[in-house]
């Protein structure tokens, strides 16, 4: 498929919604790809899989620790490189967390070290500098940009992963939902500042384990709704798609 789109950047990539986001985007038209995340083994097996499903696409890679302030500056600056004159059009953040975490038996320093990885909740303000200031900030100028050459076809998105526990939190997992109802509070705040300007800030709210055979929550499924949310006519996109399993209550 010939080029309709600019580039995506998945911040978070891994087997599961990362890289078939990315495949889907990129079978659709998208230019470039750029798959980010800490393990450089995974993100070749991403890319490869990424490149099966495109052969036409542009994919890069780029390592990135987004709980280490350096490692988030170095690779974003990687990125502008890479990105070599294709329009930044849309980012997705897909970056967690995940693991057990008690309630009032995860120290203080365990909570700062996860809130590093996602928006943090607003008094935690030592910590935003990892998405608000360094993520967002960096991809937001981005977006404004080429929303303002309103060129046809393109929709700038900044789009977020999130999951039920920024509701309802459960207390075996209190680390997780603090980073989730952060996020939340985090997009709906972007989505207020930028949406009119043409860029749509959105949440991809998945309640389920994310596998093959899910019932609904499975990667491909959510890559399709996605594509969706981030197809929707620029300025007037939804704030978030909810994706529930039938067994996440259970």
């Amino acid at each position: 498929m010939a080029s309709q789109h600019g580039a995506l950047v998945v911040l978070g990539s891994g087997p599961g919604i990362g890289s078939h986001v990315a495949a889907l985007f990129a079978s659709r038209g998208f230019n470039k790809i750029v798959l980010m995340s800490r393990n450089a083994e995974r993100l070749r097996q991403d890319a490869s899989f990424v490149q099966s499903r495109a052969p036409d696409a542009v994919v890069e890679i780029v390592t990135i620790d987004l709980a280490d302030s350096e490692s988030v500056a170095t690779a974003l600056a990687e990125v502008d490189e890479r990105l070599e004159g294709t329009k930044l059009e849309c980012v997705l953040f897909n970056a967690a967390r995940i693991g057990a975490s008690k309630l009032l038996e995860w120290t203080p320093e365990q909570l700062e070290n996860d809130l590093k990885v996602l928006p943090p909740l607003p008094p935690t303000l030592a910590l935003l500098n990892h998405i608000s200031n360094e993520v967002a900030q960096w991809a937001i100028p981005h977006l404004l940009k080429l929303a303002g050459e309103g060129k046809e076809g393109y929709k700038p998105s900044f789009l977020v992963t999130s999951g039920g526990l920024y509701k309802n939190p459960f207390p075996d997992r209190f680390s997780l939902a603090v980073q989730k109802a952060g996020q939340y509070n985090l997009v709906h705040s972007l989505w207020k500042a930028y949406n009119s300007q043409g860029v749509h800030c959105a949440l991809i709210v998945v309640q389920g384990q994310v596998k093959k055979e899910a019932k609904v929550t499975t990667p491909e499924h959510i890559a399709e709704c996605t594509w969706k949310l981030y197809d929707q006519e620029k300025g007037k996109g939804d704030l978030d798609v909810g994706i529930v399993d039938p067994d996440y209550n259970k």
